[in-house]
């Protein structure tokens, strides 16, 4: 096989072509000027081992073999390809920047809370997904007397209910969260009315619970919060404080509306005296609607059964 180099040009239209070890190419030479000429169709190769022209351009290098483009490169598929790439980019950078908006607007939220003396404890859900985002799912705040919960990320919803209408509360813990210190602060309420509905917007939770309060269930649940029990431990001489005066507040109302079963209320600590005079004959009373009065004073703690049973009997004898 004859090597690559510069050779008598087999056509005798120049000096010499190069030989590239393989085939003829298009690159000529005469008086040490190279040039471009497409060799004709029939030319048959150098005899095996024919020896190089010593002549050859001294001022030109030997021609490069013919690079091949790669194929594909700068068609549609390639320019749809980038195209797609740079919009991801920009919608990467859009949402990033609204992650960063929304946390500086809820750390902005829990600063106004700590700052204001009515806060005796306020905190944040502490998911996977906040730690993802930067963002959480609920913003919670305890007052003396009520619990404020903010719930959803991209519409944002503000609910509260009163401490007095929370009948009982517990924590809950995975074995995970237990071993962080985070855990969820269970509130179950008297009244499923007072409930707060999540916000549609809101992140859902990762294998916990929805924050906010369900109406249907009234449970409310401060989901993954930061020490769960000290919040419990917190919560839970305000709501006997707070349960306490709502019943008083019951008491005193129904009394004042009811001043008839006051005076019976009343009867009953009275000592019993010598038999008065017979009075002057009253308009008949209704028995159904003192016996119910009765019984709501006995329900509400005021009257013992003993009492209401007494009284019932002097009601009905006499």
């Amino acid at each position: 096989m004859t090597q690559a180099g510069w050779l008598a040009d087999p056509t005798g239209g120049h000096e010499v072509r190069y030989w590239d070890g393989t085939r003829w190419t298009q690159h000529v030479g005469d008086r040490g000027v190279t040039a471009i000429d497409p060799l004709p169709a029939g030319v048959e190769p150098p005899a095996p081992g024919a020896p190089a022209n010593t002549w050859a351009p001294p001022s030109q290098p030997e021609p490069p073999s013919p690079a091949v483009a790669p194929s594909g490169k700068g068609g549609w598929k390639d320019r749809f390809k980038t195209a797609a790439q740079e919009v991801a980019q920009q919608g990467k950078q859009v949402a990033d920047q609204a992650k960063s908006a929304i946390g500086a607007q809820q750390a902005k939220r829990l600063e106004q809370w700590r700052e204001d003396p009515a806060t005796l404890w306020c905190g944040q859900s502490q998911g996977v997904a906040t730690k993802a985002t930067g963002m959480s799912k609920a913003l919670y705040r305890i007052t003396k007397d009520r619990v404020w919960i903010d719930t959803g990320v991209l519409g944002v919803r503000s609910d509260q209910f009163p401490l007095w209408a929370v009948k009982d509360l517990d924590v809950r813990q995975s074995a995970l969260q237990r071993g962080k210190d985070v855990g969820d602060v269970v509130l179950w309420l008297e009244d499923p009315s007072y409930g707060v509905q999540g916000s549609a917007f809101s992140m859902s939770g990762e294998g916990g619970h929805e924050p906010g309060v369900g109406r249907t269930s009234g449970e409310a649940v401060l989901d993954d919060i930061a020490e769960p029990y000290r919040v419990r431990d917190l919560l839970m001489p305000l709501i006997s404080e707070a349960r306490s005066k709502k019943l008083m507040e019951r008491q005193t109302q129904y009394l004042h509306v009811n001043p008839g079963v006051a005076g019976v209320a009343a009867g009953f600590a009275a000592t019993p005296g010598p038999p008065a005079a017979p009075a002057p004959t009253a308009p008949p009373t209704d028995l159904a609607d003192q016996l119910r009065k009765l019984a709501a004073l006995r329900d509400e703690g005021t009257l013992t059964d003993e009492e209401f049973a007494a009284q019932k009997a002097r009601l009905l004898g006499s």
